[in-house]
């Protein structure tokens, strides 16, 4: 896609010398500038990430007039709305779940695409200890009630921030060498918040606001939410955003490998694990409080590998399944997919450390590291997979981690500083921005109409 070049050098000159970078901005001009075109009310903004913050901010702006592109770095869209039908059925490498249906503006989506859900219930699973032998579900309740109602205390009644492993030792030290209490731990509190709780924040790790109902999963896949929200508009994909120049006069410029563009204004929707590295490049810096906000929250991780038998090997009406293993975070559960799309489908999932390490083995190791767990639950005769998917969030260079948490000496604002604009020009979006639904589509979907209401706002 070729657009216009707007301004003329001279103007450009200009830029620079008040701009008080000009030795940076200087080579980020040698490339062609291009701008998209100015709509009828002569305001462009430029959306960088096509996840469904990203797009939903597009979706606003043009839908209320505006001249909108989105860039985004890989060859596809949705961003960690990552829907795999590899398998003969839709697996999600990414969100895989509406948590909270009722009232979320998720299913208001789901329901324009006529989406088939199916509601997964939290009390059908079965847990295996580290021989296989079944753990009765009147230990698993009994536990239950008492990891709910230590988590409740130390949420409730911490006035110092401290890990949440350490408080966790401090209130009750049998417990956490407890192995059901341990899987817990990990099952729950790991797989919710993508962290270890080695570096999850005691104050404020369960703070965030949910919306109610049982969780559903969307059976033609989470992908084709995204139909509404992509219609007419204009997406470059391969385009990997380099540095960004903002300011409140001239607007901003976006370098990609090659080319800028120009725009009145610009929403940055990459996720947060691409800003903690630093990838992007902000002329000027980003103001001290937002910098400190990026470094401040943490990004988690959430390994899944999903395996597609010729047979089935497990209980064909048991949702989810838990398995207590020696190393906190490894394969601890899994999710059925027989109950739902008739396919002998197991999704192994790992959570914390254990998912930072394993992400960074082959994908053959993966798979063997799966299936021991698989085989200590299931017997040792089960056969390895026809296929499987394996996925690695941590690894990917475009998103670095699968999403954001409440990291020790983080605090609530520093997410919603992120939303903040910086002046007149630029602002973020992304699930990360908003610490009421942090680390979820509905928190990374509102914030995109957020971020569009700020740019409409700036630029009126």
């Amino acid at each position: 896609m070729v657009l216009d070049p707007y301004w003329p050098a001279i103007n450009r000159r200009n830029f620079l010398k008040t701009s008080g970078a000009s030795v940076l901005l200087a080579s980020l001009f040698e490339l062609n500038l291009n701008r998209p075109s100015a709509s009828a009310k002569g305001k462009s903004v430029i959306i960088i990430g096509a996840g469904i913050a990203g797009l939903t901010a597009a979706r606003d702006l043009m839908d209320n007039g505006y001249k909108v592109l989105v860039l985004e770095a890989s060859n596809k869209i949705g961003g960690r709305i990552r829907t795999n039908r590899a398998l003969g059925i839709p697996v999600e490498e990414g969100a895989g779940w509406i948590h909270g249906p009722d009232d979320n503006p998720i299913m208001e989506l789901a329901e324009q695409t006529n989406q088939e859900t199916f509601v997964t219930k939290d009390s059908s699973f079965t847990v295996f200890d580290e021989q296989g032998k079944q753990v009765s579900s009147q230990m698993i309740t009994q536990m239950g009630e008492e990891h709910e109602d230590i988590l409740e205390f130390i949420g409730s009644g911490m006035t110092k921030d401290m890990p949440l492993s350490e408080a966790m030792e401090h209130l009750a030290p049998k417990l956490t060498r407890d192995p059901v209490f341990r899987w817990m731990t990990s099952a729950y509190t790991e797989f919710d918040t993508g962290s270890p709780v080695e570096e999850l924040s005691a104050m404020y790790f369960n703070e965030d606001d949910a919306f109610q109902g049982e969780d559903v999963i969307l059976v033609d896949g989470y992908d084709r939410l995204l139909e509404p929200l992509t219609r007419g508009l204009p997406i470059l994909t391969r385009k990997p955003v380099r540095r960004i120049a903002y300011h409140n006069r001239m607007g901003v410029f976006i370098e990609t490998d090659r080319e800028v563009f120009e725009a009145d204004f610009a929403i940055v929707t990459v996720p947060l694990g691409v800003l903690k590295a630093g990838d992007i490049k902000f002329i000027p810096p980003l103001p001290e409080k937002h910098s400190n906000a990026i470094q401040r929250i943490g990004m988690g991780d959430l390994t899944k590998v999903a395996m597609k038998f010729d047979e089935l090997h497990w209980p064909e009406k048991t949702q989810y399944f838990g398995l207590m293993t020696q190393q906190q975070g490894r394969w601890n559960y899994f999710l059925n997919h027989k109950p739902f799309n008739s396919a002998n489908v197991l999704t192994a999932l790992s959570f914390g450390n254990y998912s930072r390490m394993i992400e960074g083995m082959d994908h053959a190791y993966m798979l063997e590291d799966a299936m021991k767990a698989v085989s200590t639950m299931f017997g040792s005769d089960v056969p390895y997979p026809r296929h499987y998917i394996a996925t690695r969030w941590s690894q990917d260079p475009f998103t670095k981690g699968a999403f954001s948490y409440a990291k020790v000496g983080s605090k609530p604002n520093d997410f919603n500083t992120l939303s903040e604009p910086i002046g007149h020009c630029l602002t973020f979006a992304g699930e990360h921005t908003d610490f009421q639904y942090h680390g979820t589509v509905h928190g990374a979907h509102l914030s995109g109409k957020k971020a569009a209401k700020t740019a409409i706002k700036a630029t009126a």
